[in-house]
């Protein structure tokens, strides 16, 4: 194969044409049996393609899922190759979240690094009419450096501009960190509670005798009562507690 640089200068004036059976011969990999080495090829192609046309959008994010090559039990091949075709395209299309949320889904599922998949949401919750899903996953670097305001804040922007999508997903992440916080504040008070008494609290009952927690505050603010389990705050509303980025 051609270097796409070379490609693109000696058959300038008939650079469409190439661009053409290239993209043809893509096709017809793709319609090949899926192997390690077709989809390397397939990677091949595309970072071919863009050379020639660097605003060929469909050969950035097409042939990026196609690249990934799955070992079975999530393992996966050339999740590296795929996210330099992503962020190639990106350079192009630094806007369209299409591509950012490929390069999310990659980060996430493929390459295991959720830190960077969170920043990666976090610049598609800033594009205009960004998916629910990206500003809700996006919250999850506010929970980890325990910054709630900021996270509530975000969600409420964006369900008052609109235009993002599922507003029941932005309406639940929403309440899940209004009583995240305050689960936080009475994981505090269960840890004031034991060093002032030497107790382990076994329940929310405790904390309040041990003059930590306020005797009316047993409801979350969305109606789920609060319980002290295994030395944290639980509340019924929520099935689990919510995480930041897990490392």
């Amino acid at each position: 194969m051609l270097r796409g640089s070379i490609a693109s200068t000696v058959s300038k004036p008939h650079l469409p044409l190439l661009i053409d059976l290239y993209f043809l011969r893509t096709l017809i990999g793709i319609a090949e049996p899926e192997s390690e080495q077709r989809n390397k090829n397939l990677y091949a192609y595309g970072e071919f393609l863009t050379d020639l046309d660097p605003r060929f959008f469909h050969a950035y994010y097409f042939l990026s899922l196609a690249t990934v090559y799955s070992l079975g039990g999530d393992k996966y091949l050339h999740g590296d190759l795929a996210l330099k075709l992503v962020r190639k395209g990106k350079k192009q299309f630094p806007d369209d979240y299409r591509l950012r949320m490929l390069s999310a889904f990659l980060l996430t599922y493929v390459e295991r690094d959720q830190r960077a998949a969170i920043e990666e949401f976090i610049e598609i919750s800033k594009l205009p009419n960004a998916p629910a899903g990206a500003i809700a996953a996006a919250t999850a670097k506010f929970v980890d450096e325990d910054q709630f305001d900021e996270a509530i804040a975000m969600i409420s922007e964006a369900m008052d501009e609109g235009g993002h999508g599922s507003m029941t997903l932005l309406s639940d992440r929403k309440k899940q960190l209004e009583i995240e916080r305050l689960l936080r504040k009475l994981d505090a008070a269960i840890v004031a509670a034991k060093a002032r008494t030497g107790r382990d609290p076994q329940t929310l009952e405790d904390v309040i005798a041990a003059g930590e927690w306020p005797t009316d505050l047993t409801h979350d603010p969305h109606g789920g009562e609060l319980s002290v389990e295994a030395g944290r705050g639980r509340s019924s509303w929520l099935v689990g507690r919510l995480k930041g980025i897990s490392e």
